[in-house]
């Protein structure tokens, strides 16, 4: 008999998510190597959601987790308030000159890892038979977006078709990871001995709420702000009541345009939400209603949707489409590491000036795991915040939404459709950051 969704199934499959991420943040206290290493705890629950379900341990006992088949519902579902909170709260205020060379030089990443990603594939494509140049397009997503990222586009990707793509990009995000702690520490050993560092570095920085996840009583702080009085309506309530309506809007927005243009039902209703989630904000950004969102409040709802996207992906993950893909993931993900390391290097040095390697480091960390391993290993080489290479860094990757976020929603859809005008595209976009950097940067820093 056929299994039949009902908000049971629902409730079932939350509370079995809630439950491996409890354990998760458990586990994370108690060994050494996930907290030396900055490994979020949703990712643990995953792993452990898979360990422990049908896949691994199903298979030698009959007692094990069970999910229910709508799971893989709950992405789309999720990412609706994930893009919709994007730019609501947002400051449009001015960047510096440090926060914008860094963004050349991470957008440059950007592009050249998806390059890098599509020409490793079409070479690949020639021996193996199951690798399809689309395929190209997912370390990015891993690579420089994180988890977060990859489970979106491979989450497009599966609206188009493909199911397998979020396994596969879930897999780079995890050894993008790894690459950008243990790969940036190498690094900056190499870079000591060269004198690129400005302090004497120390690899024993981690506070205790690295460790725990447990934030000391005297050091935290309110997570949002309320707004609306709780006699006439819940704040929080009152910004998902925004948030909700921005969904709505986005809905009967869609079903119109599919009306009058039937290929737009191609595009996902997530993605509506990203581009009316960020016409709408960034408008009452610049007019006196922005008061009444509140960024923290849309921070949190969007994170609590991704720590559940980020574990329920990782604990579905089809292990035997890994497997078949062992080889194309291991050949393209060494060599997008060594190719971003290559380019911020080269080019922090070339654009940044004062305190290039700790900025470097900073985007490699950012352009290979996220923005916290690469915070991490500018913390390594400069604890006490000496430099701007954190702000710009955090900077850059504010900026770098602008267009990973198209990328990762739109770009499935066109490399699958239009390959080889994505491609050119790509490369265009590569050729602008690359001018833009040396024309605006490369002078300043030469003649300092």
């Amino acid at each position: 008999m056929a299994e039949t969704m009902t908000l049971t199934t629902v409730l079932i499959d939350i509370s079995t998510i809630s439950t491996l991420l409890f354990v998760g943040f458990l586990i994370r206290q108690k060994i050494p190597f996930f907290y030396k290493y900055y490994i979020p705890t949703s990712l643990i629950a995953g792993i452990l959601g898979l360990l422990l379900g049908p896949q691994v341990l199903g298979q030698f006992s009959p007692i094990h987790l069970h999910f229910s088949q709508w799971i893989s519902q709950w992405t789309n579902f999720l990412f609706a308030f994930i893009f919709t909170t994007s730019f609501l709260g947002t400051s449009t205020g001015k960047f510096g000159r440090d926060v914008l060379s860094t963004t050349c030089v991470t957008g440059a990443v950007f592009m050249a890892q998806v390059l890098a990603g599509l020409g490793i594939a079409f070479l690949l494509s020639k021996f193996m038979s199951n690798v399809p140049y689309a395929m190209g397009f997912l370390p990015v997503s891993g690579f420089y977006g994180g988890h977060g990222s990859a489970g979106i586009m491979g989450g497009c990707f599966a609206t188009e078709g493909w199911e397998d793509a979020t396994g596969i990009a879930l897999t780079y995000a995890t050894i993008g990871m790894f690459m950008a702690v243990i790969g940036g520490m190498w690094i900056i050993n190499w870079g000591a001995k060269k004198g690129y560092t400005r302090k004497q570095m120390s690899s024993v920085n981690l506070d205790q709420k690295d460790i725990t996840g447990i934030v000391p009583k005297e050091e935290r702080k309110s997570m949002a702000t309320a707004i609306s009085s709780s006699s006439v309506i819940d704040p929080l309530a009152f910004q998902m009541m925004i948030v909700g309506t921005i969904i709505a809007i986005s809905h009967i927005l869609r079903e119109a345009i599919i009306k009058v243009f039937p290929f737009w039902s191609k595009i996902p209703l997530y993605t509506m939400c990203l581009i009316m989630g960020a016409i709408i904000g960034i408008a009452l950004s610049k007019t006196k209603y922005s008061q009444y969102i509140d960024r923290g409040s849309m921070k949190r709802i969007s994170g609590v949707a991704l720590e559940y996207v980020i574990a329920m992906n990782v604990a579905t993950i089809k292990l035997s489409v890994l497997a078949s893909f062992l080889v194309p993931i291991l050949v393209t993900s060494i060599a997008i590491t060594i190719l971003t390391a290559v380019i911020c290097i080269i080019l922090a040095k070339k654009w940044y000036g004062k305190d290039w390697f700790e900025m470097a480091m900073g985007a490699y960390g950012q352009c290979t795991g996220s923005l916290a391993t690469g915070l991490l290993l500018i913390k390594v080489l400069d604890p006490n915040g000496d430099t701007l290479a954190a702000e710009s860094v955090s900077g850059s990757s504010t900026l770098g939404s602008f267009w990973q976020q198209p990328y990762n929603t739109i770009g499935p859809m066109l490399i699958l459709s239009s390959p080889l005008l994505t491609t050119l595209g790509t490369a265009g976009f590569l050729i602008a950051f690359l001018i833009v950097g040396t024309v605006l940067f490369g002078r300043t820093v030469k003649k300092a």
